[in-house]
């Protein structure tokens, strides 16, 4: 029987010690991951909003605009609000886990994600990301308006992928300054809207399990103390009981 070579063994990633290149690319990593979803939502919303804007009459293809980029807007905040109660676990799990290494010497685990520790400044990029397709759509279809056909086409393209930044501007185009007057240059600071609303609901949501876990704290400690106290109670009636009954046995033997 032939013996085999004895297997290697793998080696695994350490995740929570990266030098500085690795959680650079990690981090970058990290936030196009999670930038996918509230992309596809903005997506999708734009979708709908070219779909209202089928509608006859001029107000009411604007409410519906309006609605579907409220909406746009609305799972962006929601989405944002999760990453950061989520990131907000892992940076506690990361504290807990450096303290025990710093002060006991346990090693960390290679499978902390140090990368998904919450940052304040993090959601702000992760709108940065969700605006970058509408800047170069923007620059595009601003230096390649009115040539043929290079910029029909990025202009549809820019249409279709970005729905929700290009409608507004048209609406202005069309209806308040003279049609086709007005650049698509003036696209690109609707990149602000993601990069604002993901930056402030990121820290909210990171705000938000910080004071759930400090309210469940103070619900703990005041359940233990409230166990405390019924049990010093019940030890000082113990006493009170054990005293009264040694006097009563000392009055009787008199």
């Amino acid at each position: 029987m032939l013996n085999e070579a004895p297997k290697k063994p793998k080696k695994r990633t350490d995740y929570a010690h990266p030098n500085g290149w690795q959680l650079f690319w990690r981090t970058q990593l990290e936030g196009w991951r999670r930038v996918m979803t509230p992309a596809l939502m903005y997506f999708f919303m734009g979708l709908l909003l070219l779909a209202s804007q089928l509608v006859e009459l001029d107000w009411l293809e604007i409410v519906l605009g309006v609605i579907c980029i409220a909406g746009g807007i609305f799972f962006n905040a929601h989405l944002l609000f999760h990453f950061g109660s989520t990131h907000y676990d892992t940076f506690l799990t990361g504290q807990l886990l450096r303290k025990r290494e710093r002060e006991d010497g346990i090693p960390a685990s290679f499978d902390h994600h140090l990368e998904r520790e919450y940052r304040p400044w993090k959601g702000f990029f992760i709108g940065a990301l969700l605006g970058l397709p509408v800047l170069i759509l923007g620059i595009l279809s601003g230096a390649l308006e009115g040539t043929e056909p290079a910029g029909s086409r990025v202009i549809l393209a820019f249409v279709l992928l970005a729905g929700c930044a290009v409608v507004p501007i048209t609406w202005l185009r069309n209806f308040v300054f003279t049609p086709g007057s007005l650049s698509y240059f003036w696209t690109i600071p609707t990149i602000l809207v993601p990069i604002v609303v993901s930056g402030v609901f990121y820290i909210l949501g990171a705000y938000a399990n910080k004071r759930k876990r400090a309210e469940q704290e103070a619900r703990e400690a005041a359940v233990k103390a409230a166990a405390e106290a019924a049990r010093e109670a019940r030890l000082h009636r113990e006493q009170t009981e054990a005293q009264r009954r040694k006097t009563l046995q000392s009055k009787k033997k008199k």
